[in-house]
This record gives C-alpha cells, structure tokens and sequence, in this order.
C-alpha cells in the first residue's frame, strides 16, 4: 500500500470526524443563542462563523467534559452533531446560498488551502523511500502529545519522559485534546498524526472566517461590499516581508539551502508558516479574536439576554486561546486589559461591565488548567516555573552575527537601534502599511471605537513581542506568536486601504484624497511580489527539503539524516512503528536511542508509544524531573545504544523490566549497529533489515 495514500484517505476521513469539533458546535451555539444575531444573517454567514466559534468553544468545552468523564464528551459530540445536522437541513431548505464573484473566489481559495496543505503535510512514498515534510520536525512532538492524551486519558502525560510512573504533562494543549477524540473516533483508520494534520487544515479555514467576520462586525464599514473586502483580506494572506531577500542572500553567499524562510532572524512568521509549522498557536489566535469579537459585539447589543451570550461565548473563547497557547492567549488578554482600561478612562461603564464579566469567566475557566501545567515534580522544575519571560529587545541577525557587540547593553542597544530596519524587512507590505495607518491616525484621529480599539490591541502586540522574551526553551516563542496579533491587525487594515485605493493600485473612492493619504504605488507592488514569493519559499521547502537533502549537494541536519539514505529510512522506520502497533498493546512503551539530532522525528510521528527518553533530555521541559533523567534514566539507556561497553543479555532485560520498555528500537544510524559482535546482533528481532532492528523485551 502506498503510504501517500493510506494519508490522504485517512487525513481525509479525519477532516470529516473534526467537523464535529470545529464546525458543529459553533453552529448550534449560534443558532440556540443567537449571538452575532445568528439566525437573522445569511446562510454564507452563519456558516461561515461556525468555524471560528467552534474552534473558540471546542478546546475548553471538551477539556472540562473529559476532566470530569470521557464518555460526556461522547455525548455532547452526538448532541451538538445532531443538532447541527437538523440545523442544516433546515436552513438549506429555507435559504439559499447566494454568492458574488468575490464570495466564489474566496470559497476557491478556502479548497486551495485544504488542498495545498494536505499536499504538503502527508508523507511522499516514491518507490521504497518516504520522506515526511520539513514542519514534522515540530509535527513528531505535537503527535506524540495527541497519542499520550488518546492513551492516559486527562490530564495527560509527558510521552518523552517514564521514570516507573508517568509525568504530568506541561503544555498547552487544548488543541490536541479535539486532535485525540478524532484519533480515538478514527479508530486504526487516523492516527495520532494524521488527526494533527486534519487539525492543521481546519485551523486554516479558522483563520479565513474569522478574517470575514472582523471584516463584517468589527470593521467600520460592516457589511459593505463584505465579499470583495474578504476576498482582498484572504488574497493577501499569502504575503509575508521581505525575508526573501536575505534569505536568498544567505543562499547565495553561504552555499547553503536555508530549509525555512523564517531561519535568517528572530522570525515574525509569514501567514503559511505559522498555519502549516503551528496550527495550535493559529487555532489560538482564531479563539481569541472570536471571544474578542463576541465580547465587543455583546457590549452593543440593547437585549439582555443576547448581552449574556456574548458575554459567556466571550469567556469561554478567551479560555480556550490560553489553553491553547500561552503565549498567543495572554497576548490577548493584555490586549483585552489595554483596552479595558481605555474604555474606563472614557467612562465608557457599559462596555467596561461587559469585557469585566467575560474576562472573569475566562479566568475562571482558565485558572485551574494553568495551576495544572504549572506544577512541578522536582526543585528543579518548581524553579524553572517561576521565571519564564524576561526583558529582552527583540534581536536582529546582523547585530548578532555580523556586529557582535561586547556587551550585553550595547547589543539591547544595537538591537533597539535597528528595529526599523528589522520591522521592516519582516513586515514588508505590511510595514507599509502600519506607516499609513500611523500617518492617517496623526492626521484625522481615529474614525472609529474599532480604529482606536484595534490600535490599542497592535500597540499591546507589538510591545510584547519587541521587549518581552519567553526563557522556556532556547526558542523565544513569545516573541513569535505574540506578533500574531499585530499581523492580523495590519492584515484587516490592508485590506480596508486596499478597498478605498490608499495603496495606490487602484483609484481612490469617492470622498478619498487622493494626494493627502496614498502610497507609492511601486513600492507596494514590489513589497507585494517579494512577500508572495518568501510565501512560495516557505512553502517549497516545506514539501520539497528532505527530498534535496537526500538527493542534492545542500546541507544536512542530523535530525534529518547526515547521509543519503534518509527516505529508505523513514520507510523502514514507518513500517517497523506500524508493526509494533499492531503487534503491542497501546499502553506499551517503545524505546528508540534517546540522543538529540540523530533522526528520531519518526519516534514521534509514528510510534503512538511511551518512551522513556527522547530528545536528550528526556524532554523534561514537558514534565518530569531533570535530575533522575540525567543521572538515572539516560546512563542506563545510552550503554545500549552507544557500543562503548559490552552490554550482556542481562543487562539488557534488567533495564527492560526497570523501565518497563516492551521493545527497543535500533537504526543503523546508532553507534552500537557497526559492531556486529555486540548484543543485538545476536538478539532474535521480530524485525530486521538494512535499516532498523527491533528486539522485544521484557516489559508489558
């Protein structure tokens, strides 16, 4: 059987099962509250706000339900399914789907997305070689979290770390807890995976609606020429900064294949990054705009009891964007605390009550998820929670790499220095722009609540990701995914600017000066083409750079392969996995050689199995304790797979037993494979080729 096509059925068939997830009870919230005045908007609108309301129930409606007992998920799921499905019926019959042009291009777009995205994330079979894509470098992480929550159950557990008993699991995770319902629904058909991948494509659709809805409700111009402004909004979601310019540049004068288009500096994601690399911290962001949105909405509508549903969706979305990613959801709230304080300071009370009331819900729900990922099971990490950001200026790779400044100061200094420059070549057309919009709020003031709302929430954005750092890990993801929300500030500003013919590509519209508030028309046009083809870049790369690193004179990474041989590898490695699936139960753990960079992202991607280290540190940053694992767990594990030392078969079986591994997992990538007198070799395997070697041993 073709692997690329035992994925695209199963991706397939997960994109269906987490309808009932990231559809369904958005549309029966909808139409049973009637927020957004669901019922009176058309057929396009309500489906369309489906989405991004269930990707802001979801997460924490599944959370609590799972918490409490499984099987009450089961039977919310049947309810708001069937619910949606008569909703449907109904509405079908009643109303008909009426669309412009525009409307019809933005629903191409949308396939687009779902067909470009499956296309990039499923394995490519060619002959006896697979090779998974460039983003299952992060994918092989995300899978094994889903397959630890389909196997333990909530709260879930760290699947890097076994020390006799498992580890609390510290991430956040609300994302994956609908990816793992769609594995245990999708029984053998979707794996762990594969529901991520669904997860991904329906995240996608997440962003395009909630793009639509902040055009219809939030935006001053409402519902005029609603599908021309979505479609411009959604074109231009395929444009990232300038990033190809130095990156071709790198390119050029290295000699080398950057694999990312976002590896040349301290990234802010281009749009196609952050949907195909991080669909959690996008799937955050949609639930944070939608109780955003239902909150401001609520504040404005004169019936209490629509007030009410606003006000509850609200806080149950906001909860939701926390769960699913810290860093995204506590932007959002700082964005919701900046502009609560300006709506007292305007003594604005109403509005002030209403996002007081949805913030406490948000709280309340989020708290005791919070206190749960916070804890510890040693000093160390009881330590590591108390200092997870700090102050940092934002950097930039030419003071970094080109400067180098001898002190710490004038490194903040340099950076703070060339944040223009910086900005600029990551924002691109976008930083165009946030000039405009700076220039037009000096001049005329803001024209609108949603002008000075939305400033306050890019300002708030902005602020975190330039001086505010995450300490976590070597990665600064605050930084990252806080931008997110300034992005999609200037994206609903481009779009409006582009509508009114500010940009300078088309004529202004009546009632515009069109001297007084226009770009250069050339310089959008060449930001414009730049940032299509980083996007282009990126996504190239994504599909094709394990392919070139197998077959090309580029560079190599060794969590790829430092030889050629990387796709007959992932082959025998996916099929090895696929066996032991088959043949242990699922509460088995399966131990591959624990050291970092070495090509064990197919671990992740395709074990669905306990380890008892992985990414070399047995990945305690999600839980578990940093000295067992270095001074117990890890000098233990390593004699086995290092051949430094003679291992017996006893040895053998006393570490199986201690730590409970049913199988071991061998690649001829691992020291111990070149000799051929040392103990695997005389091992019976229940799997063995040019490649991987499994031996069981004696665990459950």
């Amino acid at each position: 059987m073709s692997y690329t096509a035992s994925d695209l059925r199963a991706v397939g068939a997960g994109f269906v099962l987490f309808g009932l997830f990231a559809f369904a009870p958005g549309y029966t919230f909808g139409w049973l509250s009637n927020a957004l005045q669901f019922r009176e908007r058309r057929l396009i609108t309500r489906l369309t706000a489906s989405v991004p309301l269930s990707v802001g129930l979801a997460p924490v409606l599944t959370y609590y339900l799972w918490r409490w007992w499984l099987p009450l998920v089961w039977i919310a799921c049947a309810v708001w399914g069937a619910a949606c499905v008569t909703l449907l019926i109904r509405d079908f019959r009643a109303n008909r789907l009426q669309l412009s042009r525009a409307g019809r291009s933005v629903l191409a777009i949308a396939a687009g997305w779902l067909a470009l995205a499956t296309l990039t994330l499923v394995d490519l079979q060619i002959g006896n070689r697979l090779y998974f894509n460039f983003v299952s470098y992060d994918y092989s992480t995300r899978a094994a979290f889903i397959a630890a929550l389909s196997r333990g159950g909530m709260p879930p557990h760290n699947p890097y770390f076994f020390a006799g008993q498992p580890a609390p699991l510290r991430y956040h995770y609300f994302w994956l807890i609908p990816c793992s319902l769609v594995d245990q629904l999708g029984g053998t058909l979707v794996s762990a995976r594969q529901s991520l991948m669904a997860g991904t494509l329906w995240s996608g659709l997440g962003l395009l609606a909630i793009v639509a809805l902040y055009l219809r409700f939030f935006q001053s111009k409402g519902g005029n020429r609603i599908e021309r402004r979505t479609l411009i909004a959604v074109a231009l979601l395929g444009i990232t900064g300038l990033d190809i310019l130095p990156v071709l540049l790198i390119d050029y004068s290295s000699r080398i294949v950057l694999p990312c288009i976002e590896y040349w500096n301290n990234q802010i994601d281009a749009w196609i990054t952050t949907a195909l690399w991080e669909p959690h911290h996008l799937a955050a962001l949609v639930a944070g705009l939608t109780g955003f949105l239902l909150t401001w909405d609520a504040a404005r509508q004169p019936k209490p009891r629509l007030a009410i549903a606003g006000v509850i969706g609200g806080g149950l979305a906001l909860a939701s964007s926390v769960g699913v990613s810290i860093y995204v959801g506590g932007t959002l709230a700082a964005g919701c605390a900046a502009w609560l304080l300006i709506v007292v300071l305007k003594r604005s009370w109403r509005q002030a009550v209403v996002f007081c009331a949805s913030g406490i819900i948000a709280a309340a729900l989020a708290l005791p998820f919070l206190a749960q990922v916070a804890q510890g099971t040693g000093p160390s990490e009881a330590s590591a929670a108390t200092s997870l950001l700090k102050l940092a200026v934002r950097s930039f790779t030419l003071v970094d790499n080109v400067v180098h400044p001898s002190s710490a100061a004038g490194t903040a200094a340099l950076n703070l220095a060339f944040l223009p420059l910086n900005y600029f070549l990551e924002f691109g057309f976008f930083f165009v722009v946030a000039c405009l919009a700076v220039r037009r709020f000096r001049r005329r003031g803001f024209e609108g609540p949603a002008d000075g709302c939305a400033a306050a929430l890019a300002a708030t954005s902005l602020l975190l990701c330039t001086f505010l750092s995450s300490t976590v890990i070597s990665s600064n993801d605050l930084g990252w995914r806080s931008a997110l929300l300034l992005q999609f500030i200037l994206l609903l500003w481009a779009a409006e600017m582009w509508d009114d013919g500010v940009l300078g590509l088309a004529a202004p519209r009546a009632g515009r000066s069109a001297a007084s508030a226009r770009a250069a028309p050339r310089l959008v046009a060449v930001a414009l083409v730049l940032g299509a083809l980083g996007s282009c870049y990126e996504v190239c790369m994504e599909r094709a750079f394990p392919i070139l690193a197998d077959s090309f004179a580029v560079q190599r990474y060794s969590i790829l392969a430092l030889d050629r041989q990387l796709g007959r590898r992932t082959f025998e490695l996916r099929r090895a996995y696929e066996l032991l699936a088959r043949t242990l139960p699922a509460n088995a753990t399966v131990q591959h050689n624990p050291e970092e960079g070495i090509g064990n992202i197919p671990a992740g991607l395709y074990s669905d199995r306990q380890m008892v280290a992985d990414i070399g540190n047995c990945g305690t940053v999600f839980g578990g304790s940093e000295k067992f694992c270095d001074e117990v767990i890890l000098p233990r594990l390593k004699r086995l797979f290092d051949g430094r030392q003679p291992v017996t078969a006893a040895e053998v079986a006393s570490t199986c037993r201690d730590f409970s591994i049913s199988a071991l997992v061998f690649k001829d990538t691992d020291p111990v494979w070149a000799n051929k007198s040392s103990w695997i070799w005389k091992a019976q395997p229940l799997l063995s080729n040019d490649f991987v070697r499994v031996i069981r041993c004696g665990g459950n």
